[in-house]
């Protein structure tokens, strides 16, 4: 290679200093920096050592580059460099006196240096048939004035490709540059490194929700993997409406954090109504009280029943007996019924209904006097529920905590990557047909980040494995349930299409759902899909 002339050194600064700029991985930034200093130096060989940032005593291989021996790779299982021994004694390679004095150090010929161990480079030399002759080390130093790693170039050339040594001039480039890239990197890290701390605090409040009710489960956890599932696919998919869409890194990476945070605001959910599994549960399921007030009632009819057996014949007496224990015996029914109707298993038909109340209109009258009752208001109001466990106040107070994470993410400052985080994570219980809460938003108002979690939370809620207090579905019944949320235009048609088609479901419950669950889903009977 020629030398350089003032135009050509200039272009390359200018390539370098966009790099610097506009690359976000490290290692390929690292890679262009090397070999913009080969290039501006001539030299046949390049190599970086960066600090571990795990052990400071270390010195990493990050990069290797040699041209005439071909050389272009991030080196694997290449010895670190230990920057001191036991005894606090700095190693006399030139790379560690490098970092260690923080001075550039040129040598013109390796091997007629014995002021540092040039053992290794003699040994790399025979391996390869390799003279190393000139070294220019730098040391990357940041703006805060810290070392992070050295900067070694080997063989600088002349226009004859005759090995020189590294001229000053060319030696004040290298180092201007590599306080820049120590800068540059610095930064990077400390934005990288935020970002993870940023990432781990959402994980952190997502598994605490998780944590807050056995109910949930891992649901936080695993709707981010549903969600990631599907927007592959949809990059993936071929055919129907959004063959044409390609969702970005940065719009997956969004859409991975909105799916982390998009139950946020359970962490304000009482737990007494996440985690009412029965219609009577409360911190404890009541209908345990209700049991042992029919045994007292019960108790209380013998009572009476004994007590009036003085002065009656032998058949009154039988006859009251039989009496007694048909009551007793009716009891035992209207007891197993609200046991069964406190599951909330079934839906609540009218004559259910009113058998309840017949039974909350039954009262006695105990030893002391006292009028009881064998329901209470509250105690029937719930076992009336027509659907589920909760009662309409209790379903509030669980469809508030959507308005609580609108809130929580309506009031973070988020950079332009991360604003339609709240939009994406806020909707998910929204319906294309508007009957979906809070907003009622309707069609094109739901964007399709947003509608993929209407999917992904719905799946994971369907097919999650048994709870304290519920079974685990079968892969088919939540796939025909979410099918016909699709025929009843609550979920997107074609999402769920290519949700089925692509085999994401599949892959999923193969991760996460117990093998009992993962039935046969006939895809011909299946609906909601496009054909």
């Amino acid at each position: 290679m020629h030398h350089l002339d003032t135009h050509e050194i200039i272009n390359q600064l200018a390539d370098l200093t966009t790099a610097l700029t506009t690359e976000t991985d490290h290692i390929r930034l690292l890679d262009r920096i090397i070999l913009g200093c080969m290039y501006l130096t001539n030299s046949d060989g390049g190599t970086l050592y960066t600090r571990n940032e795990e052990n400071d005593n270390e010195l990493h291989f990050t990069i290797l580059h040699n041209r005439s021996l071909g050389i272009h790779r991030k080196p694997r299982d290449m010895p670190t460099v230990e920057i001191y021994n036991s005894q606090k004694q700095a190693s006399n390679l030139v790379v560690v006196q490098t970092f260690v004095q923080r001075e550039t150090i040129n040598i013109a010929d390796a091997y007629s240096s014995d002021k540092y161990d040039f053992s290794g480079t003699r040994k790399f030399d025979k391996q390869l048939n390799y003279r190393s002759k000139s070294f220019l080390c730098v040391p990357l130093v940041d703006h805060e004035g810290e070392i992070i790693g050295v900067l070694q170039l080997i063989n600088a050339m002349n226009a004859d490709n005759q090995v020189i040594a590294f001229p000053a001039d060319q030696q004040h480039l290298v180092e201007s540059l590599a306080s820049l890239a120590a800068t540059v990197l610095t930064k990077r890290r400390l934005i990288d490194a935020q970002r993870e701390l940023f990432e781990s605090f959402i994980k952190l409040m997502g598994r605490a929700i998780d944590h807050k009710s056995p109910v949930t489960g891992k649901h936080c956890e695993q709707v981010p993997e549903i969600a990631m599932l599907l927007a592959e696919a949809v990059n993936e998919s071929v055919r129907n409406k959004y063959a044409d869409t390609q969702f970005n890194n940065q719009e997956m990476y969004e859409l991975r954090i909105a799916a982390w945070l998009h139950d946020c605001g359970k962490i304000t959910s009482p737990e007494y109504i996440i985690d009412k599994a029965t219609k009577l549960h409360t911190m404890f399921d009541r209908i345990e009280l209700l049991e042992s007030r029919f045994r007292e009632y019960k108790l209380q009819l013998q009572l009476d029943h004994y007590r009036r057996l003085h002065g009656l014949s032998a058949a009154e007496a039988k006859l009251a007996e039989k009496q007694m224990e048909e009551r007793c015996s009716k009891l035992d029914e209207e007891i197993a019924f609200l046991k069964q109707s406190n599951t909330g298993s079934e839906f609540m038909a009218d004559e259910d209904v009113d058998r309840i109340r017949q039974i909350a209109a039954i009262t006695w009258t105990d030893n002391d006097g006292n009028l009881r009752q064998l329901l209470t208001e509250d105690e029937t109001e719930n076992l009336c529920i027509r659907k589920g466990t909760l009662l309409p106040s209790e379903i509030q107070v669980m469809r508030d905590h959507i308005k609580v994470t609108i809130d929580m993410l309506e009031s973070l400052p988020y950079p332009k990557h991360l604003a339609q985080v709240p939009e994406i994570a806020c909707n998910h219980h929204e319906h294309l047909d508007g009957s979906g809460y809070p907003r009622g938003l309707k069609g094109d108002q739901i964007s399709l980040r947003a509608r993929i979690m209407c999917i992904a939370d719905i799946f994971e809620a369907l097919t999650s494995p048994d709870r304290p207090y519920k079974k685990g579905m079968l892969l088919s019944q939540a796939m025909n349930i979410i099918g016909r949320m699709v025929e009843d235009d609550h979920l997107d048609a074609n999402l769920f299409t290519i949700f089925v088609e692509s085999g994401a479901y599949l892959e999923y419950a193969n991760r996460h759902m117990a093998p009992r669950q993962i039935d046969q889903v006939d895809l011909t009977t299946l609906p909601g899909l496009v054909q």
